[in-house]
């Protein structure tokens, strides 16, 4: 085989595997929840890569003050180390769901690593709570060719979202976390941020938007529901 037949088979593969699977999910797939209906004023905020000592009872502490319920994809790996935040988490009325294990890119996962991962994350979560989770959402997003089908078997509905503040990066400010949540709110909207990893101190940014960004829609009527809230208005 030629150098360019090699290349293309590789391109092939990758595409098969990687390319076409992370389209489909993330754009054209009726298994993944984008967004509920607007038949209510309804948003749910979804905050994930936690739990993080630092950040993540500073941000239940937040939510408790609003009364306000929400959805974390929590990372096995951080739930083996901080199962007493995982706790409080589930104490205070809010949703569980798997982010991974070990926050891999699905792009690097073979078939039979894409599955174990969900699994050790589903069973971490788990082993604390009592409870099997029945939330998915992949790190960054990405999915390849087995994550629909590992998630289908675990039992696990997959969730994306409809507003993204990249409130991970270094450059972005509260004020932009802030706009771009308000900016795009609307009834069902699905609103990732996160309590734990990206730049140094980025989670520090999303809880200093966070009061703002709950108080601001209160007053223009929205309810805060969890994921599982989201999900019985469209069943």
């Amino acid at each position: 085989m030629s150098i360019f037949a090699s290349i293309a088979a590789a391109f092939g593969i990758f595409a098969i595997y990687c390319l076409i699977p992370n389209y489909w999910m993330r754009n054209r797939s009726k298994r993944v929840v984008r967004c509920g209906e607007a038949n209510e004023p309804w948003i749910a905020l979804t905050f994930d890569d936690g739990p993080n000592p630092i950040y993540t009872p500073k941000l239940l502490d937040i939510l408790k003050e609003a009364n306000v319920k929400a959805t974390f994809f929590v990372v096995g790996k951080q739930v083996l180390k901080h199962p007493h935040i995982l706790s409080r988490i589930h104490c205070e009325g809010h949703s569980v769901g798997c982010h991974s294990f070990s926050h891999r890119h699905a792009w690097l996962m073979s078939p039979w690593h894409t599955f174990k991962d969900l699994e050790l994350t589903r069973r971490a979560i788990e082993s604390f709570l009592g409870y099997k989770p029945c939330w998915y959402r992949p790190p960054w997003g990405m999915f390849n060719l087995c994550s629909a089908a590992a998630a289908r078997k675990l039992g696990l509905d997959i969730a994306y979202w409809s507003i993204e503040a990249q409130d991970w990066e270094a450059k972005t400010t509260v004020q932009h976390i802030y706009d771009a949540v308000i900016s795009q709110a609307q009834p069902g909207s699905i609103v990732v941020l996160h309590d734990n990893r990206g730049a140094p101190g980025a989670p520090a940014k999303t809880l200093e938007a966070l009061p703002l960004i709950i108080d601001t829609l209160k007053k223009k009527g929205y309810t805060f529901v969890t994921l599982d809230q989201l999900k019985g208005e469209m069943t």
